[in-house]
């Protein structure tokens, strides 16, 4: 089984236990993301861990990307990042 087919099965079994949290991030997201444009190509688009889980999630281990969502997340009391926001993120293409 290939890495990323590991992966999306992952993040989809620790996704289906994951209820209201903090944070909540999702395989689904890298697809999102890279459907805007984005070059996302994996969990660590935004964190530093490469398969994140909820039960061990803490703000610190986001990247700088990550800790920008997440921020605007908690500023503005959503349940989930706005992925929308990736297009604002500071930096040229290459940092999007």
């Amino acid at each position: 089984m290939n890495v990323a087919i590991r992966l999306v099965t992952g993040g989809l079994i620790v996704g289906l236990g994951v209820g209201a949290g903090v944070a909540l991030a999702s395989p689904s997201m890298v697809a999102k993301a890279k459907g805007m444009g984005m070059p996302a190509k994996n969990c660590q688009y935004c964190h530093t861990d490469a398969a994140p889980k909820k039960e061990t999630f803490k703000p610190e281990t986001l990247n700088e990307r990550g800790k920008w969502l997440y921020d605007d997340q908690q500023a503005r009391k959503l349940k989930a990042p706005d992925l929308e926001k990736l297009k604002d993120f500071p930096g040229g293409k290459e940092q999007k």
